[in-house]
């Protein structure tokens, strides 16, 4: 039997990431073919929460080395995001929750978008690093979007708050990732009025956590 100050520790230190966690969101082409912030910083646990605007784009990993094109594996894909109003973000956001400090590239695989700069990294170790992967983005035979629907990640109900709801999870799959160089739309979506705060939807990720702690000090 644990005892209770197992317990309690447990508990706190599941409460502590509850606390660190963050929600960064992203603006994806509300200034044009760019994303807002493109270099992010994130810390393990942090949510990217992905916010699409005019006209359609979508989220894929990639590496360094091939900007335009999906990494082969534990990767995530938006699906494609239309938005037909300029200004306003779309219904649903992407979401993805950061679990390493390695750096992570992505890029809009809609059309030639990924070419004409629309990248992004996180946790990229240098300014340096990141304008050589946007400068590299560019010279691309092609932009290539992955085959099949979303994974990853979770397509969620935005909020005006900048909460979410109707959560549909998609599981990260393995093996090698094989597309297309066409951005075609997956899903028809509306608009919201609601605009992204940073912050939310931290909790939600956690509980898991605190869950499990609490599992572990009980075993």
């Amino acid at each position: 039997m644990p005892s209770l100050s197992n317990i309690l520790l447990a508990a706190t230190l599941a409460l502590s990431s509850v606390v660190s966690a963050k929600t960064i969101p992203v603006k994806v082409g509300e200034s044009g073919l760019t994303f807002d912030p493109e270099n992010i910083k994130a810390d393990v646990g942090d949510v990217l929460e992905f916010w699409f605007y005019a006209k359609n784009h979508s989220i894929v990993t990639s590496t360094a080395a091939k900007p335009c094109e999906p990494k082969t594996e534990n990767g995530f894909f938006s699906g494609f995001f239309p938005v037909a109003q300029t200004g306003v973000a779309s219904e649903n956001v992407f979401r993805v929750t950061v679990n390493s400090t390695t750096p992570l590239w992505f890029y809009c695989s809609q059309g030639k978008h990924c070419q004409a700069g629309m990248v992004g990294a996180v946790n990229a170790k240098s300014t340096d690093d990141f304008d050589k992967f946007k400068t590299a983005a560019k010279s691309a035979s092609s932009n290539v979007t992955p085959a099949g629907g979303v994974f990853g990640g979770s397509v969620d109900k935005a909020s005006s708050s900048g909460g979410s709801s109707s959560t549909t999870l998609v599981a990260v799959p393995s093996g090698t990732a094989s597309g297309t160089a066409s951005g075609a739309s997956s899903t028809a979506t509306s608009t919201t009025s609601g605009s992204p705060v940073s912050g939310a939807g931290a909790v939600g990720v956690s509980f898991g956590v605190l869950g499990a702690a609490l599992g572990f000090a009980l075993a």
